[in-house]
């Protein structure tokens, strides 16, 4: 395990370099990259082979010095976390790949590919699905060796997934399969993440189980984010002339005008938006700007995001008629992703205050003093 834990954490790193490479390097066309400059990309070349090719040589050379743990059962807690590693390293994989072949079948045969989200979907999706089914049971095995019978215990998230899942005909029928699981294995593991506390006396449970606690929950509340981004978002895409209404969801978009902006090195066309649901009232001002040196042509979205959900909208050129094309975007719950986030970053400060609270109470009793 140690030796492992090790190897993930200079392949974690690896990937944040590559990922630097790829994006900083004009290789990749991303909101984050620079003007295209090869003696930058050498440079960012010579530091991931350097950074990353001195990660593995001192893995390579020193792993041997490395001490391993006590062993464990195939039915155990550590069991439990190697198979949690391995799906996440194959999901790592899977983006990896998704990203780094297209490049180089481009450069290859000269064909452009795109692989875009129904790849990412359909492969990561039953791979998260299974990862947090794998939350079920994880939390409840015992480390090293487990021989309790579990299935009693797991049983309440299962039927409340079963439920949810039932449920989701009700709410929508033409709901995905995708998103109608991911929404059933949201509601299961929300339960399952709190049977760690039963049967517990909350005021003495150790702050590293409220950690752990909470940050499954945060992972239910994301899953439960996604998957009705996946399910619920409503798009609108129509040519409006300033003054005409546009309906997205239960938003009521008004194009008030059309008015030209400047900036310090661009200059825009501004959409001058309201949108209106039950009696409240917020404004939009989405950009379509044009950059002189190098040439180029962005749209600049606006975006709200409210407590159940973002309102997206997005301008660009003009048709004959004195239309404007007008693309708005509804994501209800989407804000989920964000709370769920929260819950895990909260989860994983409560675990590292608990380690050190337990530090600071080993106090070593001193040896007695002889006359």
């Amino acid at each position: 395990m140690r030796t492992w834990t090790i190897m993930l954490a200079v392949v974690a790193f690896s990937m944040s370099m590559v990922g630097t490479f790829l994006v900083r390097s004009g290789i990749l066309t991303s909101v984050h990259s620079f003007a295209v400059d090869p003696a930058r990309g050498s440079f960012i070349l010579a530091l991931l082979a350097l950074y990353v090719g001195g990660a593995l040589f001192l893995f390579a050379t020193r792993v041997g010095t490395v001490k391993e743990g006590a062993g464990f059962d195939l039915v155990s807690r550590e069991s439990a976390l190697v198979i949690n590693n391995l799906l996440l390293s194959v999901i790592l994989g899977t983006v990896f790949v998704g990203t780094l072949y297209p490049l180089l079948a481009e450069a290859v045969s000269g064909e452009k590919l795109s692989v875009g989200p129904p790849y990412f979907n359909a492969v990561t999706g039953p791979l998260t699905l299974a990862l947090a089914l794998l939350l079920f049971i994880g939390p409840l095995l015992r480390w090293r060796r487990d021989s309790r019978p579990n299935a009693r215990r797991v049983a309440a998230p299962l039927l409340v997934t079963v439920l949810a899942f039932a449920a989701s005909f009700a709410l929508d029928p033409a709901m995905s399969a995708l998103a109608r699981l991911g929404l059933a294995v949201a509601a299961g593991l929300a339960v399952a993440s709190l049977l760690p506390l039963a049967g517990r006396n909350l005021r003495r449970t150790p702050l590293a189980t409220w950690g752990m606690v909470i940050s499954h929950l945060g992972v239910a509340v994301a899953i439960a984010g996604a998957a009705a981004d996946t399910a619920f978002t409503k798009e609108t895409l129509a040519a409006a002339r300033p003054g005409e209404t546009l309906a997205v969801g239960p938003w009521r978009v008004r194009l008030g005008s059309v008015v030209p902006v400047a900036g310090p090195n661009w200059t825009a066309v501004e959409g001058r938006l309201s949108a209106s649901r039950g009696g409240r009232t917020i404004d939009l001002q989405p950009q379509s700007r044009f950059f002189s040196d190098p040439p180029i042509e962005t749209n600049e979205a606006a975006i709200r995001t409210l407590w159940d959900g973002q309102l997206y909208a997005v301008i660009s050129g003009a048709e004959n008629g004195g239309r404007w094309q007008l693309r708005l975007w509804w994501k209800p719950l989407v804000t989920l992703i964000w709370l769920g986030g929260g819950l895990i970053a909260l989860g994983g400060l409560l675990a590292l205050l608990g380690r050190w609270w337990r530090g600071r109470r080993r106090v070593q009793v001193p040896e007695p003093a002889y006359a």
